[in-house]
Parts: structure tokens; sequence; C-alpha cells
């Protein structure tokens, strides 16, 4: 399971759908919020694979 969690693609499902079921529980997220969200992780995810081993020697 972790490795599926280091795969951006599964991370990016998992938000979608998460989206998508709180629009039809009624809860709605302004398409501001998402990307502002979406701006966060990504600089975050940026910080943080700049300090990674990428297990290159």
């Amino acid at each position: 399971m972790l490795a599926k969690l280091k795969q951006p693609g599964f991370i990016l499902g998992v938000l979608g759908a998460a989206k998508l079921l709180l629009d039809s529980a009624g809860i709605t997220i302004p398409d501001d919020t998402v990307n502002d969200i979406a701006n966060g992780i990504s600089a975050v995810v940026v910080v943080i694979s700049i300090f990674m081993d990428h297990g290159k020697a």
C-alpha cells in the first residue's frame, strides 16, 4: 500500500474522488479553494522531493 501512496496519479485520483463525494453530499468547495489547496500541496511535494534521496550514487 505504501508503494501506491508514492504514485502521484493515485493521490490525485483519491483527491478527485473526495471532491466528487463532497459535492454529492451537498458540501461545495469553490474552485479557487481547490486551486489554492492543490498549489500548496504541490509546493510541499516539490520541497520534499528536493531533500529526498533518489537512490543515485
